[in-house]
């Protein structure tokens, strides 16, 4: 895996343990790409709001335009396709 798909995937654990945190649920030490947002991370919408901003501040993207998305890599892949961001 590439060097910038692993620093990638860091940073969205840290805003999926931010927003875990949040809640006082127990964080995550990694996180499948696979996961999906609320079935295994059981993400309600307020999680999933809080996370959507938490992204935006992060890469300057809002990965939830148009479907929301249902798994760590939908957003990865959100975040890579966006025009002109070098994550």
């Amino acid at each position: 895996m590439p060097h910038h798909q692993e620093a990638l995937e860091a940073k969205i654990l840290q805003n999926v343990n931010t927003v875990l945190a949040t809640g006082q649920r127990t964080t995550l030490q990694q996180i499948s790409r696979q996961a999906d947002l609320v079935e295994d991370l059981q993400f309600d919408s307020l999680d999933l709001a809080e996370l959507s901003v938490r992204l935006e501040a992060e890469f300057g993207v809002n990965v939830f335009v148009g479907k929301i998305p249902s798994t760590v890599n939908d957003i990865i892949h959100r975040l890579e396709s966006a025009p002109h961001k070098e994550f």
